[in-house]
């Protein structure tokens, strides 16, 4: 997988200095188009340009570690019915239902002496539907993350199973909900993006 990252840090940014680098890598990350492929591996986000909270970020903490920038991950529980997003009918139908509760991925990176709060998680082409997108990201400083906040949050070494643990507390019903749910909105995004083309 090292030389997996290697080539990516090669194709995208070349000889550019570090904080440069980074710029890049939030920007390219960030704007792989949000959706579920029904994977987390980052080779398959890569691949597939298109992945979800988790994806994006185990594919920026591959590249990041490859630049030997510490990094740390996050994991927030939160509430998709919370988002300020421009839903169509059937999803605020759906939501008008059920409460979509989901462990959403976010990173802290060194710089320095500081760790900064690093969120890569909605696209640009979100930010007209009302999702949180980072639309910059200034390295002194952290990042927004992508969620409405008030969940718990967990610092974990492998944020993919502590992901899983947390899901497996949902009840049956939850858990098939949100399945439904991204499916939903992944369906969703992927029409609105066709109209852009």
């Amino acid at each position: 997988m090292n030389n997996f990252y290697k080539d990516i840090l090669k194709k995208w940014t070349k000889n550019e200095p570090l904080d440069k680098k980074l710029s890049i890598l939030f920007n390219k990350v960030r704007d792989i188009p949000y959706g579920n492929i029904g994977s987390r591996n980052p080779k398959q986000v890569y691949l597939q340009q298109k992945g979800t909270c988790s994806g994006k970020h185990e594919l920026l903490k591959g590249l990041l570690t490859a630049l030997k920038i510490p990094v740390k991950n996050y994991i927030i529980l939160h509430s998709f019915n919370q988002l300020p997003v421009k839903y169509p009918k059937e999803i605020r139908t759906f939501l008008s239902k059920n409460n979509i509760v989901d462990p959403h991925n976010f990173l802290k990176i060194k710089i320095g002496k500081h760790w900064q709060i690093v969120d890569v998680t909605w696209d640009l082409s979100l930010e007209k539907l009302g999702f949180p997108v980072n639309k910059t990201w200034n390295i002194d400083k952290d990042c927004n993350i992508s969620v409405v906040q008030g969940g718990q949050i967990f610092e974990t070494d492998n944020p993919l199973e502590k992901k899983l643990e947390l899901l497996s507390e949902f009840s049956v019903k939850e858990q098939e909900n949100r399945k439904q749910f991204l499916l939903l909105l992944t369906n969703w995004l992927n029409k609105e993006r066709e109209k852009l083309r």
